[in-house]
């Protein structure tokens, strides 16, 4: 794969996942997909956020964003999501909860997991046999890429590829790859070097701040573990985690 000029990234990339409670399909129908796009897309200029790349299939919807601000993350999600279930409710003439939680979240520290998660959530309808090509879907982000339109503007652009002008090899190159993603955050296959940590004694790397920065760094960057992996083998809230990835 072509690469761009970064190896880590900061913790400004979030891929999140949104799904239907009991798997509903709670975007059975393009009228539903059409209407939770609208809301992803009008709801950016009230927030602090950038879309990186989206995907709406029938009982979840992938969003890939950027944002420095996690509150500003939060308040664009729970906006969506509750108007999103306003509408779906009255439209089904039912109560009550429509998603399965609030959201799923999954930090993205480096540039080929930031790479592959743009694939993975294009290549969705392709692998559940909706379509043959992800740019036979009209409801993800691809055909902006493709067509240099909607959400691939020049600052997402610059931000993803280091360049506004060159970026379709590479684009090209990451649709045509295969992913360890599986279709949720807690299915995914995390390739763990378990023989690596698990015979450590995790409480002293805990009390040794140099070595649980190391350790953490460690398992989310170079392992891509997700931090509530990290978390719960390390015994440390997910705030400390997060925060000591932020250290140099």
């Amino acid at each position: 794969m072509p690469r761009i000029g970064r190896k880590n990234l900061n913790t400004s990339f979030f891929h999140i996942i949104v799904q239907g409670l009991n798997k509903e399909y709670i975007f059975k129908n393009i009228r539903y997909i059409k209407e939770y796009r609208k809301l992803i897309l009008n709801n950016i200029s009230k927030y602090d956020v950038k879309i990186i790349a989206y995907c709406i299939m029938n009982n979840h919807a992938h969003i890939l964003l950027y944002t420095e601000r996690t509150e500003e993350m939060a308040g664009y999600m729970k906006s969506i999501n509750t108007i999103y279930a306003r509408y779906y409710n009255k439209s089904e003439n039912r109560v009550g909860f429509v998603f399965r939680n609030r959201y799923q979240t999954e930090p993205i520290y480096n540039e080929e997991y930031l790479l592959n998660c743009i694939g993975y959530i294009h290549n969705n309808p392709v692998k559940a046999k909706m379509v043959n090509s992800p740019s036979e879907y009209k409801y993800s982000s691809y055909n902006d890429y493709v067509h240099n339109k909607g959400i691939a503007v020049k600052d997402t652009l610059k931000l993803v590829f280091g360049s506004e002008d060159d970026y379709m090899e590479i684009y090209n190159t990451i649709h045509k790859e295969e992913y360890d993603f599986k279709d949720y955050i807690e299915n995914i296959d995390y390739k763990i070097k378990y023989n690596d940590f698990r015979d450590k004694n995790m409480s002293e790397v805990v009390l040794n701040k140099e070595k649980l920065r190391y350790t953490i760094k460690e398992l989310v960057v170079k392992e891509k573990m997700p931090i509530n992996k990290v978390s719960e083998i390390l015994g440390i809230s997910r705030f400390k985690v997060s925060r000591l990835l932020k250290q140099e």
